[in-house]
């Protein structure tokens, strides 16, 4: 065996590990990981691995490629997105510019180099650029390429395992009365945005499931909306809609010039293409000046919110509020609940029943009125 190569144990967090050494055909040492024992690896088996090596050497004149950068890894990770992890065409939207600002980053870097100064770096640096929740969302992303990476054997440790991701600012959704919503809706002069702005609030939708909704996902004679196109599995759902909001829906019907089962229920009202984002914010905003609500709502997240938590306040079960939301768990949906400026009547008067056995006059514990002669 060549002068310098050799197996050699590591003992690590996935107990051990079995490596070797050896020099490539331009006299380059190499350091490769075989497997763990865990993994059904032994000494023999990195011993007959190493004489691969070397017999590639001698008889192919083998060198050691250049090692995997970051952004070549990065670009297998991404791509292979929508098939290994069923990510939606939204979601590989939304995470084009987290691969960009990644790439930024740490592009050159051999991917085994990183190490949490390098992230550490990246979140002081990103910081200063864009908000809190941006540079979180970048860092959860980093963290699942090197969870995939670390299955891989082609990194031994995670480097934003246990990065200090910033702290996202609390933020006050603005939570329109219901006279506010009213006001506000008759104000628009888009007849079309006029019908958006209903469905958000009535349904609590994402911007997404609304822009993908088609007439086929609308029954009008049971009064159910059905999201087929979700981001989430747990997104596919069906929606029970309200008397006003399915006689809405009907005279838009009637006036839309795509009605196919096929055709979007929401769009461009001469050529039938999606429905754009920047035409509802632009009636909305116009729509508040009119009406005028004070403080500026954002497009979609802020109707979203407001129309979850208003179906809370108006007594929805929590299993209801959940699943209208098209969320998996309570604890997601009670991120979108705030009901800081709710008033609970119909709670507080059943409260009163419950304590004071039915008690029709005072509200004041320390003078029930008597509820009997004796």
């Amino acid at each position: 065996m060549p002068r310098g190569a050799c197996v050699i144990p590591y003992n690590g967090k996935r107990g051990r590990v079995w490596r070797i050494k050896y020099a490539d055909a331009s006299g380059r040492q190499v350091m490769e990981t075989i497997g763990a024992e865990r993994d059904g690896v032994t000494r023999t088996r990195a011993g007959e691995e190493l004489q691969d090596r070397l017999s590639d050497v001698r008889r192919k004149g083998w060198r050691r490629p250049a090692p995997l950068t970051f952004a070549e890894y990065v670009g297998r990770w991404f791509d292979a997105g929508p098939g290994r992890r069923d990510w939606k065409p939204s979601t590989v939207a939304q995470y084009r510019s987290v691969r960009r600002r990644l790439v930024e980053g740490f592009g050159p870097l051999p991917l085994a180099a990183i190490r949490p100064s390098h992230v550490a770096d990246y979140i002081a640096a990103t910081s200063l650029e864009r908000g809190a929740a941006t540079v979180g969302r970048d860092v959860s992303i980093l963290h699942a390429i090197f969870v995939s990476a670390q299955l891989e054997e082609l990194v031994e440790t995670n480097p934003a395992a246990n990065a200090e991701r910033p702290r996202v600012p609390r933020r006050r959704w603005p939570i329109l009365e219901g006279n506010e919503i009213s006001r506000l809706e008759r104000a628009f002069s888009d007849v079309q945005a006029r019908v958006v702005f209903l469905t958000l609030v009535l349904t609590g939708l994402r911007r997404s499931e609304l822009q993908a909704l088609r007439w086929v996902d609308v029954d009008l004679l049971a009064g159910v909306l059905r999201v087929r196109d979700s981001k989430t599995e747990t997104g596919e759902r069906s929606i029970a809609i309200s008397p006003q909001l399915r006689d809405e829906l009907a005279a838009h019907f009637q006036r839309s010039a795509y009605r196919g089962d096929g055709e979007l229920v929401f769009c461009h009202p001469e050529r039938g293409t999606v429905y754009r984002a920047e035409k509802f914010k632009e009636a909305l905003e116009a729509a508040q000046l009119v009406a005028g609500v004070e403080g500026k709502l954002r497009a979609f997240h802020d109707l979203r919110h407001m129309a979850i938590t208003h179906d809370a306040a108006a007594g929805s079960s929590a299993i209801a509020v959940m699943t209208k939301a098209g969320h998996s768990d309570m604890r997601t949906t009670r991120t979108y609940l705030h009901l800081a400026g709710v008033v609970f009547q119909d709670e507080a008067a059943a409260l009163e029943r419950r304590l004071l056995g039915g008690v029709e006059g005072s509200t004041h514990l320390s003078r029930p009125e008597s509820t009997s002669t004796d």
